[in-house]
């Protein structure tokens, strides 16, 4: 069901973030799905989000903004955020919706719908705010918000991120980020579909 399979992907969620081989509790499971759902502290709208970034410049503080589908969060994305998240005193994470993941990716994805992937990236230490956006791109979003960083992986070129020219624009930086290889979400969907993962490097 679409309910089971969103608590699975909660709990690797959590589960890539811990160091080793170490079970979820249970407690930490219901304290993460209990957060979720639209209108959450999981999932910010646009409005809240300018607000709590508002708030944070009064405080002097340094804000990082990144942007994906996170449709099956794996060690790859955890990695990339918290090395993100180092650049600066917040992480925004704005997400596609449904309907905008589907535009990109097809009509089977995403696996897991948007409240669950918001709940996922809300558990991460590393990510202070999530937010989703409907459009192709997130160009608006982050011109809105002015990240004093925006950073995207390694498999993107300068010219390729969205938002690069306008947060340039305001004075702050574009960041890409080393490309871990071995991991990719479409990839691991497919040997799920294709019943061929190599079970070495799921953890």
């Amino acid at each position: 069901s679409v309910t089971a399979i969103e608590l699975a992907n909660t709990a690797a969620g959590l589960s890539v973030a811990k160091l080793g081989a170490v079970a979820v509790e249970r407690s930490e499971l219901e304290s993460v799905w209990t957060r979720g759902g639209e209108g959450s502290v999981a999932l910010m709208d646009k409005e809240q989000l300018l607000d709590a970034v508002r708030k944070a410049r009064t405080c002097g503080e340094h804000l990082v903004m990144t942007n994906g589908c996170f449709d099956l969060l794996h060690s790859g994305h955890v990695a990339y955020l918290e090395e993100a998240r180092q650049l600066g005193d917040r992480l925004i994470v704005a997400i596609n919706d449904d309907a905008s993941v589907r535009r990109l990716k097809g009509n089977r994805r995403p696996i897991t719908p948007l409240a669950g992937r918001a709940r996922v990236l809300a558990a991460l230490t590393a990510v202070d705010w999530v937010v989703a956006f409907s459009e192709d791109s997130p160009e608006q979003l982050i011109a809105a918000v002015a990240p004093d960083v925006l950073v995207k992986g390694g498999d993107y070129r300068l010219e390729q991120i969205a938002g690069a020219d306008s947060v340039q624009r305001a004075g702050g930086e574009v960041k890409v980020l080393a490309y871990r290889d071995g991991w990719s979400s479409s990839a691991i969907i497919a040997g799920m579909v294709d019943g061929a993962i190599d079970q070495n490097r799921v953890s």
